[in-house]
């Protein structure tokens, strides 16, 4: 008897020790660029007529990651704020009331690579000017900023300038490890529906969750390949249409896949998020590369996937990348 009760216990443990393999959570903080909604690919003057759309489609993203308890950042562009008026600045207000917080992504979404370090200090500067006093207003700060196109410093003079200028005001640097190309796909949804072309709307909002999936594993290995562990992941959306049409179906992805969300502060505290960033490039590399390029780790950047082509063609004339 006193073999058959040792026996038990061993197969207990194991089948737990088996379970909390099995069942071992990932972890991922989403992320939300261009709010209080993204400019591309909307001209000027069609931009400003959205402000119903735009409060609409926040309300349709607020109540998605309500839902599934994820602790959103949004990241503001704060010119697109004031050209919504009173809209863009009752959106933010929505963020905030909703427990979900705000961070900074410039005035006007430049390329810094075109700018002097003087006028993206600017930028940083002005790009906080709303924000700011709306979450002091709710008993907050404004902790994280996001590079546009994650261009963070073509040169190291200015890389350098921008690490010191960010950490003097407060800024955390707000990273990225999955990046979907959503915004490529939602320049070509948006003709769709202009156009009513049903069986291409259909057809684009299967691949694009096809297209996530795949860049959902595809950021998880190669971050697991440079540090020997899945550190949590961030994931940058944009507020656009097409998100909040499939925002239920993408955070289901994750779901799916075992991940847990967790806020934007909770991923960076990971030893992973601590690896200094020393890249001076004009491009906007995910971080695992940049990761892997201050670990030595070689890494087959080949192997990432495009979006569709056909997705890409449709959504021509688009030059704007708005991450």
């Amino acid at each position: 008897m006193r073999t058959l009760r040792i026996l038990a216990v061993i197969i207990a443990i194991a089948v737990v020790s088996s379970s909390a393999a099995f069942g071992q959570s990932r972890t991922v903080a989403i992320t939300v660029d261009d709010a209080p909604y993204a400019a591309g690919p909307y001209p000027h003057d069609e931009y400003v007529a959205h402000a119903g759309r735009a409060k609409s489609d926040n309300a349709r993203l607020l109540r998605a990651f309500k839902a599934h308890q994820a602790p959103v950042t949004a990241f503001v562009v704060q010119g697109n704020v004031e050209l919504l008026g009173p809209a863009g600045t009752a959106i933010l207000k929505n963020w905030i009331k909703q427990g979900f917080d705000l961070g900074n992504h410039t005035y006007s979404h430049p390329d810094i690579n075109n700018l002097s370090i003087e006028q993206i200090e600017d930028e940083i500067l002005r790009g906080g000017s709303g924000i700011g006093p709306l979450m002091q207003e709710a008993g907050r700060t404004t902790r994280f900023f996001r590079f546009p196109m994650d261009h963070t410093g073509d040169t190291q003079a200015k890389h350098d300038a921008l690490v010191a200028f960010l950490a003097q005001h407060g800024y955390q640097s707000a990273l990225c490890t999955i990046d979907s190309s959503d915004y490529i796909f939602n320049a070509a949804y948006v003709k769709m529906l202009a156009k009513k072309d049903a069986p291409n709307e259909e057809k684009l909002r299967d691949d694009y969750l096809a297209y996530t999936r795949v860049e959902i594993d595809y950021y998880a290995g190669l971050n697991k390949q440079v540090f020997g562990y899945e550190p949590p992941e961030v994931m940058v959306l944009h507020d656009n249409r097409l998100n909040a049409d499939m925002v239920e179906q993408v955070l289901a992805i994750f779901e799916q896949k075992n991940y847990k969300f967790v806020s934007l502060e909770t991923a960076q505290s990971d030893p992973a998020y601590q690896t200094p960033d020393t890249d001076v490039t004009r491009f906007g590399p995910t971080w695992g590369y940049r990761w892997a390029l201050e670990r030595g780790v070689k890494v087959k950047g080949s192997l990432e996937t495009e979006p569709p082509k056909w997705v890409s063609d449709y959504a021509m004339p688009y030059s704007e990348s708005p991450e």
